[in-house]
């Protein structure tokens, strides 16, 4: 039987959650950790009647500290049994949750820099196996190439450049990649390896790292 690796995610998103409380910043721009809370539980319990008014409305509610505390547990229990999120958890929920708790650790003045992450090398690979698929359609706004480096890992290609750009590398563990793919490029530790230009086209659509310079291609 397959390993489910979005329960962990699912646990740590919650853990997290609980930890901190409501009224705290999250990389999600506008939103808080009730935002966020909010926005896992209406995903989890009624996909198809979620809207931006009824997480606001929700993550209002739960600035209330035990309000927010039921929905941390709502997260826990997991989805309803109407919701996909039961039969297809692993591939709706893993880089989401994994994506949503960094969101919010990263937020915290005290995170620092640097990879956040200890995974076991089986829940890496998943998160990999996962990101490849997702990858071309992340990146194809963007106007430079992009490939994608695993440290002391593979290599893919996971965007073909546009007329007069070339491509750039964006380089560091499959954590930071996934986080720089979904937009949290300037809370990662990626390196962006590149000519200025094409490194400058592509952090306009996807952040670079904060205060890191950006060294030549190796």
């Amino acid at each position: 039987m397959a390993t489910s690796w979005n329960v962990d995610e699912r646990a740590g998103l919650a853990r997290v959650l609980a930890d901190l409380g409501p009224g705290l910043p999250t990389l999600c721009e506008g939103w808080q950790t009730q935002h966020l809370a909010a926005h896992v539980v209406l995903r989890d319990r009624t996909p198809w009647a979620r809207t931006a008014r009824r997480t606001e409305e929700m993550a209002e509610r739960a600035l209330d500290r035990d309000a927010f505390d039921r929905l941390v547990a709502a997260i826990a229990e997991g989805p309803g049994r109407l919701s996909p999120g039961t039969w297809a958890g692993e591939a709706m929920n893993l880089i989401e949750f994994y994506v949503h708790t960094q969101d919010a650790v990263r937020a915290q003045p005290s995170a620092g820099d640097g990879p956040h992450d200890s995974l076991d090398p089986a829940h890496t690979a998943a998160l990999w196996a996962q990101f490849r698929r997702f990858a071309r359609l992340l990146y194809r706004p963007a106007p430079a190439g992009v490939i994608l480096a695993v440290d002391d890992g593979p290599r893919v290609v996971a965007h073909r450049p546009r007329p007069g750009h070339g491509s750039v590398v964006v380089s560091g563990p499959v954590t930071e990649l996934i986080l720089h793919g979904f937009g949290r490029g300037a809370a990662s530790a990626v390196q962006i390896y590149g000519s200025p230009g094409d490194a400058d086209a592509l952090s306009e659509r996807f952040p670079a790292p904060r205060s890191r310079p950006r060294p030549s291609r190796p």
